[in-house]
């Protein structure tokens, strides 16, 4: 794609494809109705092809920075200036309400529990922002979410029958119309409840997770603690005076996700997430890889003598972790999905890395930023390039007994090899 595919105020899609050096204004036109047809034609594909965005955003919001119905709004208004392409707009204006009724559709059919409550679910409401957090937070949410589902159809129920009653109603019809109408309400109350935790927050709270976020979109991953003194710092405010990094810790781990800031790699920090993937600056990249393989991750030579390196990860969480750290690397093999988790919800991720370019491509530039794992990192390196078979092997036994050091397996190992663990340990000289 071209440039920044952002719509102002007052441009359209069309204005978007027109931007492009080699499209005419025609030309647009004749892209969007062909998505139109695709879409149409080929509607299961299309929807399993396009993801929705890591943050949840739906397509139209994420590729246009606008909802479906302020789109529209601007495309009326081009509408009235621009009366000679009426009939153009008129066909983008179809587009974006055909691509919102998939997009809809797409979210209802993502939700593993809600096959046979769609209507249900369209009953309770799905504005955009019902919509993003479902997308977020249907599996995590599903026990209040069920709730609010079973109450409407409890009350329609009810209401299907009085409707079916044909004598006059007396006080007992007239009580249940009313308690049925109010059991509405309070499923409703407790969909939206569910839906928007944070909306429970009072506005200061709000006001210092916006900052967090902010924070975290300037500064790359941070530490609660981190992003408190920063705010504070900044602010003279008298609502930022309260502020405490044990309330900000709080509001991070419970309402987090509700604005995109998720648990990153490393202990304690925190990152933000964009339509794009994880904010990370340039000096970040490291940092949060070391992080990453020091939490979920390993450094290991199989018994065969095979240098490897591997992280680990789970859930839709885990996925993206993977999938960044393969993409700002640019190196080593993911490998998505590759298993269900012993939950049976949890899908597995992994990015491992065999070749010997790769292993000294990551663990040089990692080792300054590992904790945990440092030695196997650097173990691993000279074991690379050690050419003495004795040394060569002192190194292998001294990865595998690292990672086992502590269990069973460890113990075995030193009786296995004939040593103590000091000998073992002692082999470290040279390499650190």
């Amino acid at each position: 794609m071209w440039g920044s595919l952002v719509v102002n105020h007052g441009e359209t899609l069309v204005d978007i494809l027109a931007s492009h050096p080699s499209l005419s204004h025609a030309q647009a036109i004749d892209i969007l109705k062909g998505v139109v047809v695709e879409t149409t034609v080929e509607k299961k594909k299309v929807q399993k092809e396009l993801n929705f965005p890591l943050t949840g955003e739906g397509w139209i919001k994420a590729y246009t920075g606008m909802t479906a119905s302020d789109l529209v709004k601007s495309l009326k208004k081009q509408r009235r200036k621009q009366k000679t392409l009426k009939s153009d707009i008129d066909h983008v204006i179809d587009l974006v309400r055909l691509i919102k009724s998939q997009e809809v559709q797409a979210t209802l059919d993502s939700i593993g529990w809600a096959d046979d409550r769609h209507d249900t679910l369209r009953s309770l409401g799905l504005s955009d922002r019902n919509l993003k957090s479902l997308r977020l937070f249907h599996d995590t949410r599903k026990t209040s979410l069920l709730r609010a589902c079973d109450m409407w159809d409890s009350a329609e129920i009810s209401l299907k029958m009085l409707d079916e009653f044909d004598d006059v109603w007396g006080d007992e019809e007239k009580n249940a119309w009313v308690k049925a109408m109010q059991g509405r309400r309070d499923a409703r109350t407790v969909w939206r409840k569910s839906l928007h935790q944070k909306d429970n927050l009072t506005k200061e709270q709000n006001i210092w997770l916006d900052m967090a976020k902010d924070e975290l979109a300037d500064k790359g991953p941070m530490t609660a603690n981190a992003i408190t003194g920063n705010i504070i710092e900044k602010s003279k405010l008298g609502n930022i005076r309260r502020l405490t990094q044990s309330k900000m810790a709080k509001l991070l781990k419970m309402y987090g996700e509700e604005v995109n800031i998720i648990k990153a790699s490393r202990n304690n920090e925190y990152i933000l997430l964009s339509n794009e993937g994880l904010v990370l600056k340039d000096s970040d990249i490291w940092a949060y890889a070391g992080g990453f393989l020091d939490a979920d991750g390993s450094i290991y030579i199989t018994d065969r003598g095979e240098p490897r390196a591997s992280f680990i990860a789970t859930g839709s969480r885990g996925k993206v972790h993977c999938e960044q750290l393969h993409k700002v690397l640019d190196c080593g093999v993911l490998q998505v999905n590759q298993k269900v988790h012993k939950d049976g919800q949890r899908s597995q991720h992994r990015l491992s890395f065999y070749s010997k370019d790769d292993l000294r491509k990551l663990l040089t530039s990692l080792a300054p930023h590992l904790r945990m794992k440092n030695t196997q990192a650097k173990a691993v390196l000279a074991y690379n390039d050690e050419g003495d078979s004795v040394r060569k092997d002192q190194l292998k036994k001294l990865v595998q007994f690292l990672n086992w050091d502590g269990t069973q397996k460890g113990e075995h190992s030193l009786r296995e090899w004939g040593v103590d663990r000091d000998t073992v340990i002692g082999w470290k000289e040279g390499i650190e």
